[in-house]
C-alpha cells in the first residue's frame, strides 16, 4: 500500500517504529546520550546557517543510502530523521537540542522552540524547513510522526522535498506533494535560520496532460492511434509509465506531433503539422473532465513544411510554450506565443535565433537548469549531448548562444525527449533504444557540478510500437 507517494515498506512505518521501540529504544537512547557531545556539536563558526545551504546539502546527497555514505548512526535503522538532522547540521544549524533518530523529535523540537507550523495554519513552507508526516492518523502512542524530510521549495499549492529512507530501494530521493495533502502534519523551521531563501517562491510546475507537475508521455502508433501513459512515479516506486490509455485516432495524417502548453493553463496541448500543405494545427487539452483530451483541432498557421525539426519550448518563462523550428540550412527560429494578444492565433511571426544547428540529428527542449526557461539540448551524430542555456533575458531576447557538452554515447537511442519526470522542475531526459526499451536519465545538475543526466534507469520495454514519442 502506498501513502502520500512513499511506500510504507520503505519509510518510517508503524511496524518499523514499534520494532525499534521494543528492541532498540534503550540502546538508542544510551547511544544518543553518549554521542550527544559529538553528533549535536555546533558546527565551526564559519559555517553560518543558511536555508539555501541546507537545500544544497540535501541535493548533494540524492541517491545516498543508510550505510553508504550513512548519516549519523543511520545504518541498520529507519533513517529519515537521521538524514534530516545530518542535513541541518551540515547546513550550519547549531541548535539541534532534542533531535534524535525519531521523526517525532522534529515536531517536538519545533513546538519547544516555537518554530512548528501545522499544515492548516496557512504557513508557506520555506527551503530548509523540515516537513513531517503522519500516515495513519490514529497511532495512539507517543510517536505519531512517521516520516520527516527537507523542504526544497514550495508554491501556493505544492511543496517539494528531499528525504532519506524513501522509495525502493531505500535512498535519498525527491518527492512532491499537494500542500493540502492530509498526511502532512506540519513544518518545522530550524532555530537560528532566517525566514527566507532563494528558492522559497518557486513557481508551480504543472505542464502535463493531467495538469500536475509530473510529465506524462504520449505515443503515436503507425495506425494513427495516440496513447497516453500517465506519470505515477511516486505511486509506482519510481517506475512511471506503466499503463497506457488510447486517447485518439486518425493522427497518421500528421508528420510532426509535439506537446506544448500553448494555452498556458498548465494542461499540455498537442500541436501537429500536415506534410502536404505545411498547415499547423492546435489540439487544446479539453480532457479535464472526461479524461479524453484532444477531441478537436483547429488550424493555426501554414508554411511550416519549410522546417525539418519543430519543438515546443517555453523560452520566455511565462507559461505559454513557444515553438522553436530548424530549417534544413541549419538556422534556428523562434515563434513567440502571443495567443492571448492575437485572438487565439499563436506563432504568427518568427525570429531567427542562430545558425549551424544542422550539426545535430536530434533537438529537444528541456528546462535543464530549473529556472522556468527552457534550454535546448542537442545530440550530434557522434553521440555527444550538448546543452544550450536559455539566457533570453540577459542576451536581449536571443537565447542559445553558447553550448556545453554534457554527455556522450547518446547515439544508442533513436528518440530523446525532455520531460519533468520527477516533478521537481528540473527536466529529466527520457530516451528509447531501437529494441524498444525506455530509459530515464534524472536531472542531477545541482549535485553533479552542472553535468546532468549522468546515469540512466530502464523504465520499461515495448516502446518501439510507437513511431512518435512525446
Amino acid at each position: 500500500m502506498f501513502r502520500s507517494g512513499i511506500s510504507r515498506a520503505s519509510t518510517e512505518t508503524r511496524s518499523v517504529r514499534t520494532g525499534m521501540r521494543k528492541t532498540t529504544r534503550t540502546v538508542l537512547s544510551a547511544a544518543l546520550a553518549v554521542l550527544a557531545g559529538t553528533l549535536l556539536m555546533a558546527p565551526p563558526a564559519h559555517a553560518a546557517p543558511s536555508r539555501d545551504r541546507i537545500v544544497e546539502i540535501a541535493t548533494e546527497e540524492l541517491g545516498g543510502s543508510a550505510c553508504s555514505p550513512g548519516y549519523n548512526n543511520s545504518c541498520g535503522m529507519a533513517w529519515c530523521a537521521e538524514f534530516a538532522r545530518w542535513v541541518w547540521k551540515k547546513g550550519g544549524v547549531s541548535d539541534l537540542k532534542g533531535l534524535d533518530g525519531w521523526a517525532q523529535s522534529f515536531k517536538t523540537y519545533g513546538k519547544n522552540n516555537g518554530t512548528y507550523h501545522s499544515r492548516s495554519s496557512g504557513y508557506k513552507p520555506q527551503p530548509g524547513d523540515a516537513i513531517v508526516f503522519d500516515w495513519d492518523h490514529s497511532s495512539g502512542d507517543d510517536h505519531p510522526i512517521d516520516h520527516v524530510a527537507i523542504v526544497t521549495s514550495s508554491s501556493s499549492t505544492r511543496v517539494n522535498t528531499i528525504g532519506g529512507n524513501q522509495g525502493s530501494p531505500s535512498r535519498v530521493r525527491r518527492s512532491s506533494y499537494q500542500r493540502s495533502n492530509g498526511d502532512i502534519d506540519g513544518y518545522i523551521s530550524p532555530v537560528g535560520v532566517g525566514d527566507g531563501g532563494g528558492g522559497g517562491e518557486k513557481p508551480d510546475v504543472n505542464h502535463s496532460i493531467t495538469g500536475d507537475s509530473f510529465t506524462d508521455l504520449v505515443g503515436r502508433k503507425p495506425d494513427g492511434t495516440i496513447w497516453m501513459y500517465a506519470n505515477n512515479i511516486i505511486r509506482d516506486d519510481g517506475r512511471p509509465y506503466h499503463q497506457g490509455k488510447e486517447i485518439g485516432h486518425g493522427w497518421n495524417g500528421f508528420d510532426v506531433v509535439l506537446t506544448a502548453d500553448v494555452t498556458g493553463d498548465g494542461y499540455t496541448d498537442l500541436v501537429a503539422r500536415k506534410p502536404a500543405d505545411g498547415s499547423m494545427w492546435l489540439y487544446a487539452n479539453d480532457g479535464k473532465e472526461d479524461g479524453m483530451p484532444y477531441g478537436s483541432g483547429r488550424e493555426i498557421g501554414f508554411g511550416w513544411n519549410m522546417f525539418d525539426t519543430i519543438v515546443g519550448a517555453d523560452l520566455t518563462g511565462d507559461g505559454f510554450a513557444e515553438l522553436v523550428a530548424r530549417k534544413p540550412d541549419g538556422s534556428l527560429w523562434m515563434y513567440a506565443n502571443n495567443i492571448v494578444r492575437d485572438n487565439g492565433r499563436p506563432y504568427h511571426q518568427g525570429q531567427e535565433l542562430g545558425f549551424g544547428w544542422n550539426m545535430f540529428d536530434t533537438l529537444t527542449a528541456a528546462d535543464v537548469t530549473g529556472d522556468g526557461f527552457a534550454e535546448m539540448v542537442g545530440r550530434k551524430p557522434d553521440g555527444t549531448l550538448w546543452m544550450y542555456a536559455n539566457n533570453i533575458i540577459r542576451d536581449n531576447g536571443r537565447p542559445y548562444h553558447q553550448g556545453q557538452e554534457i554527455g556522450s554515447g547518446w547515439n544508442v537511442f533513436d528518440t530523446i525527449v525532455g520531460a519533468n519526470v520527477t516533478g521537481d522542475g528540473f527536466s529529466d531526459l527520457v530516451a528509447r533504444k531501437p529494441d524498444g526499451s525506455l530509459w530515464m536519465y534524472a536531472n542531477n545538475i545541482v549535485r553533479d557540478n552542472g553535468r546532468p543526466y549522468s546515469q540512466g534507469e530502464e523504465l520499461g520495454f515495448g516502446w518501439n510500437m510507437f513511431n512518435i514519442i512525446m
